[in-house]
């Protein structure tokens, strides 16, 4: 039997541990949870075994290992999941992944200014370059429903690695008060409704955990 570990950081924070999570999760894929704390003395030295990178999220699948976000998320389409991943249909596929890779590439001030906090709940005041992310954001949620959208409710119809990228902004522009069009509204409420979104949220809410909210960026990938 094949063995699957997923090394995560800590849940009210790590954006990138989420998304493969969320799609091993979404997927009903058996795997061992490995949690290690991050920016503490001995953070590196316990991911060390694990990640390449000392970042996290990585994957262990019997010799292979895997670390990045998306790069997990496609190996996990690839070899545990016949491609379902990722939507069948290839205009549909080529859509979704270029969508994931704008995501694991783009938006520098959203990771900034409106980190992942599954705790917060304060309306923030956007201007500038953020204000331009919030909007391009926007844009492809409320393209990609109206495009692609058919056969479900998640952005590409049916569940996709497109949505375990996106989960976590769902997650910032709930917490920071995001204003956002109906239909990206809408889009939006799907995934924080998604139940297993639902569970990383409860989670990492009762995590005790005293690190600052101002060095979350340096360790996930």
């Amino acid at each position: 039997m094949s063995q699957i570990k997923l090394v995560i950081g800590n849940k009210n924070y790590s954006s990138w541990s989420m998304r493969p999570w969320l799609l091993l999760k979404a997927f009903g894929i058996p795997f061992e949870e490995i949690n290690i704390a991050l920016y503490r003395g001995d953070t590196a030295e316990k991911l060390g075994p694990y990640s390449p990178s000392l970042k996290v999220p990585a994957l262990l699948h019997n010799e292979t290992t895997v670390w990045e976000s998306l790069a997990i998320c496609e190996y996990i389409s690839e070899q545990l999941l016949e491609g379902r991943g990722w939507p069948a249909n290839p205009k549909k596929r080529a859509s979704a992944r270029s969508v994931a890779a704008e995501v694991h590439a783009e938006f520098p001030h959203l990771r900034k200014d409106w980190p992942m906090n599954c705790k917060a709940s304060v309306p923030m005041h956007v201007a500038g370059g953020l204000a331009d992310e919030i909007a391009r954001i926007d844009g492809i949620w409320s393209c990609c429903r109206r495009k692609h959208g058919t056969g479900g409710d998640y952005l590409f119809g049916k569940f996709s690695i497109a949505d375990c990228m996106m989960a976590p902004i769902a997650i910032c522009f709930r917490a920071y008060g995001a204003k956002l069009s109906l239909e990206a509204q809408r889009y939006c409420n799907t995934l924080l409704a998604n139940p297993h979104v639902m569970d990383w949220v409860e989670q990492g809410r009762a995590e005790k955990d005293p690190t600052s909210m101002a060095v979350v960026s340096g360790m996930a990938g």
